[in-house]
């Protein structure tokens, strides 16, 4: 029964009642102040990445590259003339990528640092000889055999120079790669090591995109233009064709190793199926050489130099271009790779030697 309260005297029907209108100064307060909140932010925002770099500037480097940055530390030829044999180390961390740009502005233990550095020591002939300390679950194909071809300029440009990988966390697929270029590898007892294989990455998207109405309209001059293309259902021979670029490069890998190792291709394959090991097991593997730490290094330095502990002098050469320059170069280049990233579903679809 409808509600005679609705209706005139003569049966007409009156519209409902209005609810009655709130005031809007509470929504007007609440947008500006969460306006002005995320202005604020936003001002805020590169002073503090400016302020996080100039921190990171002077607290990442070790101690011994302060050292020489500042000039208490002599150069490699005024130790070579002290007596001393000189011994570069270096430190390579994080994912192998290529490229400078790490945690907002130029880190030297990136790849890309270290890649320079090698290059510059291959021209300094008192080094005799590198420490290379690596904690690095592996990267990019080609950015992991560029250091390992920086690694084999610098020990052949001089007769007698030596290589020693110190394995951190992990050593394991591009980082494992171009620790073939030493004469001894060393892990500590908690180190992983190994993951020796390529991979592709990649995702498929078709069912997801078909469910939501969103269809694909790439336009290729062939078939496999758009190989990977996450929109389209799984094409068996576009994955036949990857496959065979990844063994190609899987190939080279487990040849590499073989070498470097003094194995058996065949003995080498049968450990490369991509798992990480302990150290006690990569030692007994013949994949790394030794288990110890890092304050024992100069004697096994001395040891492959054929010199005494004493006559060597570690030092950490200086990085170059390690300032707020590099900052503001890289930074759009690293917000547009990002974004670019983040928005494609497919990833990286290159090939990589990383775990």
């Amino acid at each position: 029964m409808e509600d005679p309260a609705y209706h005139t005297p003569n049966g007409a029907q009156n519209p409902a009642p209005l609810s009655p209108k709130r005031p809007r100064f509470a929504g007007c307060l609440l947008g500006m102040g969460g306006g002005c909140f995320i202005s604020m932010l936003l001002v805020m925002t590169v002073p503090l990445l400016m302020f996080y770099t100039l921190c990171r500037q002077f607290t990442t480097a070790p101690a011994q590259m302060a050292a020489i940055t500042s000039g208490e530390a002599p150069s490699p030829s005024r130790m070579a003339e002290q007596g001393k044999i000189p011994v570069a180390r270096l430190e390579l961390r994080g994912a192998i990528t290529g490229e400078w740009m790490s945690a907002w502005y130029n880190d030297p233990t990136c790849d890309a640092a270290v890649l320079e550095q090698i290059t510059r020591l291959t021209d300094e002939p008192d080094v005799k000889a590198l420490l290379l300390v690596v904690n690095s679950p592996g990267g990019s194909v080609t950015a992991s055999d560029n250091l390992y071809h920086a690694l084999e300029c610098f020990k052949h440009a001089q007769e007698g120079r030596k290589i020693m990988v110190m394995g951190g966390d992990i050593v394991a697929s591009g980082a494992y790669y171009l620790a073939m270029q030493a004469d001894w590898i060393r892990v500590q007892p908690t180190s992983v090591v190994g993951s020796i294989g390529v991979i592709i990455p990649g995702v498929n998207l078709s069912g997801l995109a078909q469910r939501i109405g969103i269809a694909d309209n790439s336009i290729a001059s062939g078939d496999s233009k758009d190989i990977g293309n996450p929109l389209k259902p799984v094409n068996p021979q576009h994955n036949a064709m990857l496959k065979t670029v990844v063994n190609g490069m899987y190939e080279r890998f487990i040849g590499l190793v073989a070498n470097g190792r003094k194995m058996q291709l065949e003995d080498v394959r049968k450990l490369a199926d991509g798992r990480l090991y302990t150290a006690a097991d990569a030692r007994n593997l013949r994949l790394v050489d030794d288990i110890a730490y890092e304050d024992t290094v100069e004697e096994k330095l001395a040891e492959l130099l054929a010199c005494e502990a004493d006559a060597l002098h570690l030092f950490s050469p200086e990085a170059t271009d390690n300032t707020f320059a590099t900052f503001f170069k890289f930074f759009p280049q690293a917000i547009g790779k990002a974004l670019a990233e983040a928005l494609t579903p497919a990833g990286n679809q290159m090939p990589q030697y990383r775990w």
